[in-house]
């Protein structure tokens, strides 16, 4: 694996040197990789020298040499890891004091789609989210007419049995203990 430094603000290479290092260690000439990308070799070679590109087509053309793009905090390390978005529309609500809301929350899981076709069972649907605090809750939706959307919150062995029952398997089960 060819490990890519940014480096710093500072003494970094511009995307175009990067660029430049991960064609040389994928055995690419930019007028091939031009091709690939449905670029003319001379465009390419153009935007190459003025660091023209959007985010989205880096993005693109690392994702074609085998890279992803990854966001580390410098001070700690640690990797961005953005939200988990849920399938439903955005639920707010204050419970006992504290505002609970679903795009401030990873959605873990849920039962959108469950039997494979219908968005909702029987008119309703929700998923499970936990959020920046560790604070577990349920988004409840419903399609009915003068139904209402709600959360409830929920504790950590329930949430663990909920995420068991519906989730993808990707998480820790320490996240709920």
């Amino acid at each position: 694996m060819v490990n890519l430094e940014l480096g710093t603000v500072d003494n970094g290479k511009s995307m175009s040197e990067i660029l430049k290092d991960a064609l040389e260690a994928k055995g690419y000439s930019q007028r091939s990789f031009a091709k690939k990308l449905g670029y003319t070799p001379q465009n390419f070679s153009q935007r190459l020298k003025k660091n023209s590109f959007t985010a989205e087509e880096w993005r693109n053309m690392a994702y074609e040499l085998g890279y992803e793009v990854k966001l580390v905090e410098m001070e700690s390390g640690v990797e961005f890891e953005s939200r988990r978005k849920g399938h439903g529309r955005r639920v707010r609500q204050v419970i006992n004091g504290v505002l609970y809301d679903t795009y401030k929350a990873d959605m873990l899981c849920g039962d959108f789609f469950k039997d494979g076709a219908s968005e909702y069972t029987d008119g309703m649907a929700f998923e499970l989210y936990v959020d920046y605090f560790g604070r577990f809750f349920v988004a409840r939706y419903t399609e009915w007419e003068n139904g209402s959307d709600s959360i409830t919150t929920i504790g950590k062995e329930e949430a663990g049995k909920l995420y068991k029952k519906y989730g993808d398997g990707t998480l820790k089960d320490s996240i709920f203990i």
